[in-house]
């Protein structure tokens, strides 16, 4: 059966492929992700509004988009039965751009940053603003005896502040917002409830998905036998099979979906457990990527800083789980709670 790009035709009395509509949107994808500048999940996401679906013109789940980038049949090869050899039909794109998206998989498919816009030595640049919304810059000055210092301002004229005093600053500003260990109990609590009920629930679709398949693989020595015997013709036979073998794609793929390794709250909580206490203990000592990543993170709209203090309109939801776990007010935790708003955030990181 033709993947996803290709269609089944038939040249010279054989059955082939040929370049579908959807070809295209399949060269669109490697390029994309070829460049390294987007997520791969992004890429997925994109590409599925823009067109590129299944044969059953549904969206390509994730465990099949993966193998689908694997796919050497868009070089022009036939990969079976451990053999490769070079197919009679036109391969979608080029083995350049094939080898190159291998590469970015193997990377995990993280987005890459194009242009280098952040600082190691200045952190904080551009993530804060004064009150005339003009953003945080950093440079070094050079002193006596030619030694350079560190500082952040404000735009070209405005007044210089020690860059190791701000970044002070802004850890005691990220731990006020910390959780206290009885918010921490309750926040695992949670998790692990949430966990264990979807995991049960994974576990159920799991072994009907199994159950569904192996019924299906019954049907299809079945249909084997009744052709051996003569009850059924080749041709009834093949369409019955193809029709069988789409099904099973489909469930296989949503199978795989669902098939993910074992969680151990209190693993994953080791380290969130210490930066939702502390932020500033993992802020500092982590590389620069992620220190802008947990500054946005912790503060979606940026700081505000009026010369003495920071303000801000907007924490991560993560930090109000102290309210949500207010005792007496409800047994139940809303679960908004726990989902980071975004409007503000674009609304800053686009002035980046």
């Amino acid at each position: 059966m033709a993947p996803v790009g290709y269609k089944n035709v038939v040249l010279a009395e054989k059955a082939n492929i040929a370049p579908s509509e959807m070809a295209p949107l399949i060269k669109e994808t490697f390029e994309k992700i070829a460049t390294g500048f987007y997520a791969i999940e992004d890429v997925r996401r994109l590409m599925t509004k823009k067109g590129l679906l299944s044969r059953k013109n549904k969206p390509i789940l994730k465990s099949y988009f993966y193998k689908l980038l694997r796919n050497v049949t868009y070089i022009g090869l036939i990969d079976k039965f451990g053999e490769v050899h070079k197919g009679a039909f036109e391969p979608i794109i080029t083995e350049e751009l094939f080898t190159r998206v291998q590469r970015v998989i193997k990377n995990r498919g993280k987005k890459m940053t194009q242009y280098k816009l952040d600082n190691e030595d200045f952190p904080l640049r551009r993530f804060i603003f004064n009150k005339e919304n003009q953003k945080l810059t950093g440079s070094w000055s050079t002193g006596r005896n030619e030694i350079k210092y560190p500082f952040y301002k404000f735009g070209s004229r405005g007044s210089n502040h020690r860059r190791d005093d701000l970044n002070e600053m802004f850890m005691t500003e990220m731990d006020r917002h910390g959780l206290r260990p009885e918010h921490i109990l309750k926040l695992k609590k949670f998790l692990r409830d949430r966990l264990q009920k979807n995991t049960r629930n994974s576990r159920v679709s799991g072994e009907n998905l199994k159950n569904k398949l192996s019924g299906l693989e019954s049907q299809q020595s079945a249909l084997i036998q009744k052709n051996l015997n003569g009850f059924i013709s080749d041709e009834l036979l093949k369409r019955q099979l193809d029709e069988i073998d789409a099904k099973k794609f489909d469930l296989e793929a949503l199978l795989g979906d669902l098939e993910a390794p074992e969680h151990n709250i209190d693993g994953l909580m080791a380290f969130t457990e210490q930066y939702l206490q502390k932020p500033s203990t993992v802020w500092k000592d982590v590389s620069l990527d992620k220190k802008v990543k947990l500054q946005w993170f912790q503060f979606p709209s940026g700081l505000v800083f009026n010369g003495t203090k920071f303000e801000t309109t907007e924490v991560a939801s993560i930090f109000k789980t102290k309210e949500v776990f207010q005792p007496l007010l409800s047994t139940r935790v809303d679960l908004t709670g726990f989902e980071p708003a975004a409007s503000s955030v674009q609304m800053r990181r686009s002035t980046k």
